[in-house]
């Protein structure tokens, strides 16, 4: 996949940023935090969630892939248990 310019500068801002600005926990994936992901993409553009260690059994790659399918996002960085989401529509308007 390839990147334009704008996006790889947030990529490497939130890659750089230590804290996620979401976190899946023991509760996984549910409305409450679907919402939440929708709101932040919808302001920033580019998020960073992490699947925190009492989640690892419940949630999977494939389930943050459906996360990201269901709020209008594409991965565009996984390292690990970070993955880092971008709002489809920026992708599209750097073409």
């Amino acid at each position: 996949m390839k990147l334009g310019r704008r996006l790889k500068e947030l990529k490497k801002v939130k890659v750089a940023q230590h804290r996620a600005d979401v976190n899946i926990g023991k509760n996984g994936i549910h409305e409450g935090l679907i919402q939440e992901v929708r709101r932040r993409l919808e302001e920033e553009g580019v998020i960073k969630i992490r699947i925190l260690k009492n989640a690892r059994s419940k949630v999977s790659e494939e389930d943050v892939r459906k996360l990201a399918e269901a709020v209008g996002a594409i991965i565009i960085d996984h390292r690990g248990y970070t993955f880092i989401l971008a709002k489809r529509s920026l992708r599209s308007a750097r073409r």
